[in-house]
Formats: structure tokens, C-alpha cells, sequence
């Protein structure tokens, strides 16, 4: 994927969470909530699933799982930022193929609504950490998909001991998103999956994935939003 691409699938639904972010009740009166950095990852021209939490830290800690669990096509940083005095967003991308973009997107308040500038060339990060976990992350060998077996088997001879990749890429996902919410939860944290069908997201909740954490294509939070478990 072109990182062009990558953008024009990750800038919505990150403006939306900077604004529900801002729409909450920040730990000071008329001080609006720092949106939480979010790492999204990008599969089959779509986002897949995301995992946002207090501290850059804690969000780059889930690269790896996410790299190995969903076999992304890219890894996205988005992280609420200050450029000159003003307000942005700052976006670290880095591809399967360890391309890698830094990102910056002016933002700008207007009679209480929020006003995005265009994505544009962010030059040389101030912090490489990022790029850095993101590319060791995506160096790491994705789970094999073809190797999922089935759990209902009945013992008919011929019956197919896996399933079909595409069913156990999301019973794949299901437990790495599932696994990725109960290691943010304790800190405010939240994980969700972006099932590509509704049989998609039934398949992923028998799989064990957690009801508060599908979200359909349609949805328009396709991020994680503070709060409500």
C-alpha cells in the first residue's frame, strides 16, 4: 500500500476520536481530554483494528502483538501533538515492507468545531523511538493462518482439520484484539476489531472476542473511545 492510502484510511476516524476526546470532560474544568495515542493497524485496504491508551509506552508495547496477530499491511502511531504552539496530529507509519512516513496534520478550533488541515510531510520525528518499535515489529514473522484448527469437529472421515484461511485469520484476530483489551484495560485503555462482515464479527465473538470490543465497517468510531467498558 501507498502511504497516501494508508492516510486516507486513518485520518477519519482519528480526527473523530480527537474529537470526542476534546467533547470530554478533561481532569480540569474547560480543559478538554488529551486524546489517548492510538496505534491502528491497515489489512486489505481497510482498518482492521485499534488499541489506544494513556501513555505512548503502554500503546507501543501492543506494535508487536499487533504485527504477529494481524498480519497488517501497516502500523499507525496517531498521537495528539503540539507544533509551533498548535495544536496537530502526528502520525508514525511504517509498512510491511518497514517503509517509513512521518506524518503531521494541522488542527485548528473554529467556533467550537474542530477544523483539520491536510496530512503533510512531517520530516524527521523529534522522538525515532517510535518509527523504531513500529519497524521491529513489523520484521516479526505473522502468525500462519492456514494452521487454525477447527473446534467442531465431529470425526467424519475427510472432514478438513483446518479452517479456511480467511476464517482463521479472524479467529486469529479475535484473540489477538481480545488478548490486546485485557492487558489495557486496567489502565484506561481500549482495544477494538473492525469485523469486515457481519459473519465476520459473529465468527470473532464465538472466537472470544469481547462484544465491547467489535465494532462493523460501518461504524463511524473506527478508534477507541475513553471510557465506557
Amino acid at each position: 500500500m501507498q502511504i497516501a492510502d494508508i492516510m486516507a484510511l486513518v485520518v477519519p476516524p482519528t480526527v473523530e476520536l480527537l474529537r470526542r476526546a476534546r467533547a470530554a470532560e478533561g481532569e480540569r474544568p474547560q480543559e478538554p481530554e488529551p486524546m489517548f495515542p492510538t496505534l491502528i493497524a491497515v489489512r486489505h485496504q481497510r482498518v482492521v483494528a485499534s488499541v489506544s491508551t494513556p501513555r505512548m509506552s503502554i500503546t507501543l508495547n501492543c506494535a508487536l502483538p499487533m504485527a504477529v496477530g494481524l498480519d497488517p499491511q501497516a502500523l499507525v502511531v496517531a498521537a495528539q501533538a503540539h507544533v509551533e504552539g498548535h495544536l496537530a496530529l502526528a502520525y508514525s507509519v511504517m509498512t510491511r515492507d518497514r517503509t517509513a512516513k512521518f506524518v503531521l496534520q494541522t488542527v485548528a478550533e473554529r467556533d467550537g468545531q474542530l477544523v483539520v488541515g491536510r496530512p503533510a510531510d512531517g520530516g524527521e520525528p523529534a522522538d525515532p523511538h517510535i518509527l523504531q518499535t513500529l519497524a521491529e515489529a513489523m520484521g516479526q514473522r505473522p502468525v500462519d493462518v492456514t494452521r487454525v484448527a477447527r473446534k467442531d469437529m465431529g470425526g467424519t472421515f475427510g472432514e478438513d482439520t483446518f479452517l479456511p484461511p480467511e476464517q482463521g485469520q479472524v479467529v486469529v484476530d479475535a484473540g489477538t484484539v481480545k488478548n490486546l483489551q485485557q492487558r489495557v484495560k486496567g489502565v484506561r485503555g481500549r482495544a477494538l476489531y473492525v469485523a469486515r462482515s457481519p459473519e465476520a464479527g459473529r465468527l470473532a465473538l464465538k472466537a472470544g472476542l469481547p462484544r465491547t470490543s467489535l465494532l462493523t465497517s460501518e461504524s463511524p468510531e473506527v478508534m477507541a473511545t475513553e471510557g465506557d467498558d
